[in-house]
């Protein structure tokens, strides 16, 4: 294992050269965001309280734009598409395995499902699913949970 390891990191800093990106790895057991996802402005974003919720996997691409309190969970990408990046509004939601693509806006306060592709603009207070992506419904109550948890840190569910 540890020579597969190895080989890995050397294939990654052959790729880090030759794109000319800047990311080094810091320690043999994955467990840096830098050693596992592609962020390019990871700095900028924490400025604005993007929380990585399991952070593995993730790829955003250079130039993405961001609104304050997005929550990011693992194996997500935000990528160009025919050169376009995509814009995500404030207290966004994406959901492990979506893929947002090209120049699309998501409205404030949204929730991108699992596995969504997401190529279209989405208005705000929706909650879309699927390939492609749907809206299936406005946001409204319990959903409430996954744009603004610091809410509910005292709220015990009842049956």
């Amino acid at each position: 294992m540890a020579s597969l390891f190895r080989l890995y990191k050397q294939n990654a800093k052959i790729i880090v050269e030759i794109l000319g990106i800047k990311m080094t790895f810091k320690n043999p057991i994955i467990n840096h965001l830098e050693d596992c996802c592609f962020i390019p402005d990871l700095d900028e974003l924490r400025k604005k309280n993007t929380y990585f919720v399991h952070p593995i996997g993730i790829v955003i691409v250079r130039g993405a734009q961001f609104g304050t309190g997005c929550r990011i969970f693992q194996n997500v990408t935000i990528g160009r598409w025919r050169n376009k990046v995509p814009k995500l509004g404030n207290n966004v939601v994406v959901f492990p395995n979506a893929l947002i693509l090209g120049d699309v806006e998501i409205g404030d306060n949204c929730i991108i499902g699992g596995g969504s592709v997401v190529t279209k603009s989405i208005p705000p207070n929706k909650v879309v699913v699927g390939n492609p992506a749907r809206i299936i419904k406005d946001i409204e109550g319990k959903e409430d949970y996954w744009i603004h948890p610091e809410k509910y840190d005292d709220v015990q569910e009842s049956d």
